[in-house]
């Protein structure tokens, strides 16, 4: 099968991989990512504190085996980013990168049960530009109620992030999803078309740089007020 701890990629995935393993971190120092290859594709799925399950893939530089195979396991995110190193300075010459993937950890939960790989429903399509209007709205909607000069402490401004995260926003996509996306610098490009997906138990959407999930029942989550002002 060839070296499973090693992913050979070029530099401008290194760099993309870079910036989503930083995010993750940046809510979560103990964040972990699950990484699954599948030939000359790596995806890394991670679980972000707002009820969802991020995933970028990522194409690799050599093809390796063929897709009658899965590499699975998750890593410490940090310590992957780790691995990366320094990003900023393109190398000379071929512009990939040989990588050893860290030992594996055991991880969250929430990475345990990952969404379908199909069966999922499209229900809208759209320049990313169309969601963006009512993810502003939600934001400014929760920092005027949690406005500290309203006196509003920190468990009643969980149940208003509770209450604005779990509402439908663009094509009835959860906000969490939507709110997520955008904080991933997934919408970034606001011309580039997004999907919305739909399966019995989860909600998707689909961008040019990155998917984020969300179970139905996700909606009971205590969300992270960190990664919502």
């Amino acid at each position: 099968m060839g070296d499973e701890s090693l992913l050979r990629m070029r530099h401008a995935e290194v760099v993309f991989l870079a910036g989503y393993l930083k995010q993750l971190v940046e809510w979560d120092a103990k964040a972990c990512v699950r990484i699954q290859q599948r030939g000359a594709v790596a995806g890394f799925f991670g679980a972000p504190p707002t009820g969802c399950i991020s995933f970028i893939a990522v194409p690799l530089s050599s093809a390796g085996e063929e897709v009658d195979w899965i590499h699975d396991r998750t890593v410490s995110a940090g310590r992957m980013r780790d691995v990366l190193g320094d990003v900023t300075v393109a190398p000379r010459g071929f512009a990939g990168r040989q990588l050893m993937v860290p030992e594996p950890v055991s991880g969250p939960l929430e990475l345990l049960e990952l969404p379908p790989m199909s069966g999922w429903e499209l229900t809208a399509e759209a320049p990313a530009a169309d969601a963006l209007p009512g993810i502003a709205a939600a934001v400014a909607d929760f920092k005027s109620r949690v406005d500290p000069s309203l006196g509003v402490d920190e468990a009643a401004a969980q149940r208003v992030a509770n209450e604005i995260w779990s509402r439908k926003g663009w094509a009835d996509v959860p906000m969490r999803i939507l709110q997520t996306a955008k904080l991933l610098g997934f919408l970034s490009n606001e011309e580039a078309v997004i999907r919305a997906a739909t399966l019995p138990r989860w909600d998707r959407l689909a961008t040019g740089a990155g998917q984020v999930f969300s179970k139905h029942e996700s909606a009971n989550l205590s969300l992270s007020l960190t990664v919502l002002r």
